[in-house]
């Protein structure tokens, strides 16, 4: 069966002192008995201030990060890079997190998955005592079609 399993950022927020100019990447590669699939959604500079989620900045088009087979599930590997834009030195947060994805069987179907992954950021120096934890929430849907039979 031919499945596509497409990444889209939901929303975004951040919570701390560390500032309010961001930019950030969501990278993936997705793992069916190998690497089968990447992509990277990055998002430019742009000012989030402390508070609830929102949408993303620049709403990015969803992005197709796997195209193929799927017999059993796919292992999907997310990395977020968060970095608060500074006039000297930026400052960077990163975290990495795994789900597995069941494929829907041989009549074909969909399954969707939506996750927060959140990294820490700290300001540098590291004297003045500033934090902030940047989320992003990121949904994946994976359509998977019956292979037609000539």
């Amino acid at each position: 069966m031919t499945c596509k399993l497409t990444m889209a950022l939901i929303s975004e927020h951040q919570e701390g002192n560390c500032g309010d100019d961001w930019k950030y990447e969501v990278s993936v590669k997705v793992f069916h008995e190998g690497l089968k699939g990447e992509g990277e959604i990055a998002v430019p500079k742009h000012t989030l201030v402390p508070g609830p989620a929102e949408r993303p900045h620049g709403l990015p088009e969803p992005l197709t990060v796997f195209t193929g087979e799927c017999q059993t599930e796919l292992l999907v590997r997310v990395d977020l890079t968060a970095t608060e834009v500074d006039l000297f030195k930026n400052d960077v947060g990163k975290a990495s997190m795994e789900f597995r994805l069941e494929c829907p069987g041989a009549a074909g179907g969909s399954a969707m998955k939506e996750i927060e992954i959140s990294a820490g950021v700290r300001e540098s120096p590291g004297i003045l005592n500033k934090n902030s934890v940047f989320t992003v929430q990121v949904r994946f849907d994976l359509v998977c079609d019956q292979d037609s039979v000539n």
